[in-house]
């Protein structure tokens, strides 16, 4: 029960390797899910779509393990918003402005938004799991459990 509690606490730091180990925990589980929902749904119709509701925690648990992997850059949790909404909303705008200008708005505008968008959301990625955390301690706490450890907290 205590390690459920520690993916869901957004206080202190988690290791490159804890977030990976969790995010392939939460592929597996949220395509879990979505099998059982398409099974329900075939079932029993949209009443199948009630599995669905088991995402919510997944969300949750991954913005708190986000904020906690941020923590261990050093950085302020508050970098997961533009890290998380931002490509969406460039996106958005690209096809937005492609649409309203024309062909001649899609190259000069909804290209460079989208490129922002993927080059965001290609940092993002890199950010969370491929750099470093902070050496030693930070305002965030001390660092996570060494790579020979992990096996004694799964989100250490």
């Amino acid at each position: 029960m205590d390690r459920l509690r520690r993916v869901f606490d957004s206080s202190g730091r988690v290791s490159r390797l804890g977030f990976w180990r969790f995010q392939v925990v939460q592929a597996l589980a949220g395509a879990a899910i979505w099998c059982l929902t398409m099974f329900a749904t075939m079932a029993g119709g949209w009443l199948g779509l009630a599995p669905l509701l088991l995402l919510a925690p997944l969300v949750v648990a991954a913005l708190h393990v986000g904020v906690r992997r941020l923590h261990d850059r050093g950085r302020s949790g508050w970098w997961l918003l533009p890290f998380t909404v931002g490509p969406y909303l460039l996106m958005a705008a690209a096809h937005l402005s492609a649409g309203a200008l024309g062909p001649l708005g899609a190259v000069l505008l909804a290209l460079p938004l989208s490129l922002a968008g993927l080059a965001l959301a290609a940092w993002s990625w890199i950010e969370l799991g491929f750099r470093r955390g902070t050496r030693g301690a930070n305002r965030f706490g001390p660092p996570p459990l060494s790579n020979r450890a992990w096996l004694a907290d799964p989100v250490a």
